[in-house]
């Protein structure tokens, strides 16, 4: 079902030969929707062009998978404004679905605890990072699944100061694009 897991530490990447699994932030099905947009915000530009790239290279040819779960369907239903949360929930049928859904709060299930460690890592970030804290589930979501390799944002705040998290490395859309 999933692809072997590998060791993104280590490099063993070596360009686009090979299958991988990437969470999304809510924030990248938000610039998925924009895409097309016809008068698109300029301070996302670099993100939309390498998101573009991402999506029409790798994850078309499906080397790369998409995968989103209850934590970004949570956050997308949060959406206030009922046109776009619309819209959100109908781009999200393109990416893969992962039911593995891990909790330190309320959750909806199935569902997995945070493991003690887990927990306390989770907690230690977003003391030492505040603005994560409305995060916290997305990064428990990602970091800890065992058959993720990259978390991809375009929260800047987020891939500066947690480069990677567990096995998981976390990137903006350039960043990936570069290290295929």
């Amino acid at each position: 079902m999933f692809p072997p897991q590998r060791d993104l530490r280590a490099g063993s990447l070596t360009g686009l030969d090979c299958d991988m699994n990437v969470f999304l932030d809510t924030c990248i099905v938000n610039r998925v929707l924009d895409l097309e947009a016809s008068s698109p915000d300029p301070k996302w530009q670099e993100d939309r062009e390498y998101l573009q790239r991402l999506v029409n290279g790798p994850a078309a040819s499906a080397t790369m998978t998409l995968f989103v779960n209850p934590s970004v369907i949570s956050q997308i239903e949060a959406t206030s404004e009922p046109e776009r949360r619309n819209a959100l929930l109908s781009a999200v049928q393109q990416f893969k679905f992962t039911e593995f859904n891990v909790s330190i709060f309320p959750f909806s299930f199935p569902v997995r605890f945070l493991s003690t460690a887990h927990k306390a890592e989770i907690q230690q970030l977003c003391m030492d990072h505040p603005a994560l804290a409305n995060d916290e589930k997305i990064l428990a979501d990602s970091a800890f699944n065992e058959n993720m390799d990259v978390l991809l944002t375009t929260d800047r705040d987020i891939a500066r100061k947690v480069p990677q998290l567990g096995r998981v490395k976390v990137m903006l859309p350039k960043q990936l694009w570069d290290y295929l």
